[in-house]
């Protein structure tokens, strides 16, 4: 807990870490309130903020330090069955749906990533690979082809403006987690 407490510390220093803190902490009742009128039920909104916040700050480390947390993973992992359990309690008639999507979802973005993982000889990192399966688990089978076509859509635009205003060069490693963060967000406010 010491670690994290101070992680935070030093994050706090930053400028940039605390106007992104000042823009989640605005979005998230705007994201409620979006997810009340689309009629999602209590347990999904509170799966959809708590992912809206995880990968906030998985995209925050991805964007300074180039990497992704195991630890962060697994603990994504953990309150993802939590909420799993607790939604086939709360839904016993759709258990079997609900766990067969979030297991699908996990395996298909997983997979094709894992494939692209390969293709791409390290171009799409591990940790990448490793996100978007956990990220397939929380979204389940159906939304999670909008959450990957609009991640490769907002990376491909911002890999675009990036050459563009030359912040970065064709050879350059660029953190993937940001685009999955805004892909996800965008799939969240599409409703699905």
């Amino acid at each position: 807990m010491q670690k994290i407490i101070t992680w935070f510390q030093e994050q706090w220093a930053r400028k940039a870490f605390r106007v992104l803190l000042i823009i989640f902490l605005v979005l998230t009742p705007v994201m409620g309130a979006e997810f009340y009128l689309f009629r999602y039920g209590w347990l999904k909104s509170i799966r959809y903020l708590i992912l809206f916040w995880s990968l906030g700050l998985i995209a925050w480390v991805d964007l300074r330090s180039r990497r992704i947390s195991n630890r962060a993973l697994l603990v994504l992992l953990a309150v993802r069955t939590v909420l799993l359990v607790l939604e086939c309690l709360v839904y016993p008639e759709y258990w079997m749906s609900i766990g067969i999507s979030a297991v699908a979802g996990m395996i298909l973005s997983g997979g094709m990533f894992l494939i692209c993982y390969g293709i791409t000889r390290g171009g799409i990192g591990a940790g990448d690979v490793k996100l978007l399966a956990v990220l397939g688990y929380w979204m389940g089978g159906g939304a999670i082809f909008t959450v990957i076509f609009l991640t490769v859509l907002s990376a491909a635009l911002g890999g675009g403006m990036g050459l563009l205003f030359r912040k970065v060069s064709l050879k350059q490693e660029m953190p993937f987690a940001p685009f999955v963060l805004a892909g996800t967000i965008l799939t969240m406010m599409l409703g699905v």
